[in-house]
């Protein structure tokens, strides 16, 4: 078992990692120069005062290639939880915009607290850590002002009052202190908080609703150098990556991090594996962490990337089962609202789920929110894709591809009397790949 948090975390300054300046608060909320990217999430559950069900998420990413070219952007989501429908807003500041003479940073951020603004055709988006009225930080309370519109054009508004009741917990607890290799980059950091109180509005279009939330999290990492150019050759989709966390209702907050070497048939990569965040006594880390895949969701096309796609067809984990002997965990992801697509620089999607299992052997269930950039696109994927819908086609298939035999391959699945809607889309794109 890892040491217990003190109390003394709720008073600044504190040192998360004895002896690493860099995980000490406040300064870790804020910007870090040094580094290349340095990324700030929030993500929560919200009631409204009718008693419907939302959600929402934001992203801060401040990139600075080389420390001199400026690359950030920001992304705002709003969830409907209770029709399963979403709404997803991002704002870029890229070459060869940003490169201008007279270019002027949209993100602006601040050393040593957190106080972060990007001004977008939307409006001016926020996320500051308060102030008591002598003009001192008070610990973990942030106001949130996010903005944003829809695809139609409305207006997307949310002004949040909020304050994680848990101490940060690093990024593979004391295992690995928060100091992890992310996307091929050694001395990268993480941590989360959990146990959220949140309070506000929320504006959709004409909708308007107070609302507040107790599930969600506030999520940290930076990166040595640029994040986006991980990989051989600086592709950015030579690896990818899955990201649960998960507030049960028991008490245990979960983050777990998976990440695939794309170039190597997706082999699992370090650091891969869960952080607990449990009610009391210390946070554990878990590197035994099984994923089996139920279903995959197809890319909405209407979505576009920054980075062009390999393909037009490209198929997300969904529907999966989580185990791990160490925690004595089983758990299955059910997502909220499908296909939660986001126009990030590469294939993104993230958006909420509802968790179901057994945790030390008691029943838990929770709510979650889950991001994965792990597109499967390549013939031999989307056998995978087709497996977990015809199992018995799919291995004749893979048989045919692993002999070099694509052309009966083709053949074969012309053959295929599709059951469904969604078997029909996955063989068109099987014989697309093939071709």
């Amino acid at each position: 078992m890892d040491r217990p948090q003190s109390d003394d975390w709720r008073l600044y300054p504190f040192q998360l990692v004895p002896g690493d300046p860099l995980l000490c608060f406040p300064a870790a909320e804020g910007e870090h120069p040094d580094f290349e990217s340095d990324t700030w999430f929030v993500a929560g559950e919200l009631t409204g005062d009718d008693g419907r069900r939302y959600a929402f998420l934001t992203i801060f990413n401040k990139n600075r290639l080389g420390h001199k070219i400026v690359a950030d952007f920001y992304t705002f989501a709003v969830f409907d939880l209770d029709n399963g429908t979403y709404a997803t807003y991002t704002d870029y500041d890229v070459p060869p915009a940003s490169m201008q003479p007279d270019a002027v940073p949209k993100l602006s951020t601040t050393p040593g607290e957190l106080d972060i603004a990007y001004v977008s055709d939307a409006g001016r988006a926020t996320w500051r850590a308060c102030r008591d009225a002598p003009d001192r930080l008070l610990p973990y309370t942030y106001d949130v002002h996010l903005v944003g519109r829809d695809t139609t054009g409305q207006a997307m508004e949310l002004q949040l009052h909020v304050t994680p009741t848990r101490a940060p917990v690093p990024l593979g607890a004391s295992t690995y202190n928060g100091k992890i290799a992310c996307f091929g980059q050694d001395d990268t950091y993480s941590y989360f908080q959990t146990g959220m109180r949140m309070a506000g509005t929320l504006r959709w279009g004409a909708m308007q609703e107070t609302v507040t939330g107790d599930a969600g999290h506030v999520d940290r990492q930076w990166f040595p150098s640029y994040a986006a150019a991980g990989g051989p050759g600086g592709d950015p989709r030579s690896r990818s990556h899955e990201w649960r966390t998960i507030n049960l209702e028991n008490g245990v907050d979960l983050s777990i991090w998976r990440q695939h070497d794309r170039t190597n048939r997706n082999a699992l990569q370090p650091f891969s594996g869960a952080t607990t965040c449990p009610a009391a006594g210390a946070p554990e880390c878990a590197e035994d962490v099984e994923v089996d895949v139920y279903s995959y969701v197809r890319w909405p096309e209407d979505i576009q990337t920054l980075v062009p796609p390999p393909t037009k067809a490209r198929y997300m984990p969904d529907r999966h089962r989580i185990t791990s002997q160490r925690l004595d965990l089983d758990l299955t992801g059910e997502p909220l609202v499908p296909a939660p697509a986001h126009g990030l620089p590469i294939d993104y999607m993230e958006g909420p789920y509802r968790y179901q299992g057994t945790l030390r052997g008691e029943p838990v269930s929770g709510f979650a929110f889950y991001e994965r950039t792990l597109a499967m696109h390549r013939d031999w994927e989307l056998v995978d894709v087709l497996a977990t819908m015809e199992p018995d086609a799919a291995a004749e298939v893979r048989q045919l591809i692993d002999a070099g035999q694509r052309d009966e391959a083709v053949e074969y699945l012309n053959t295929v009397d599709p059951t469904t809607p969604e078997v029909a889309q996955i063989v068109e794109d099987l014989l697309t790949s093939l071709r």
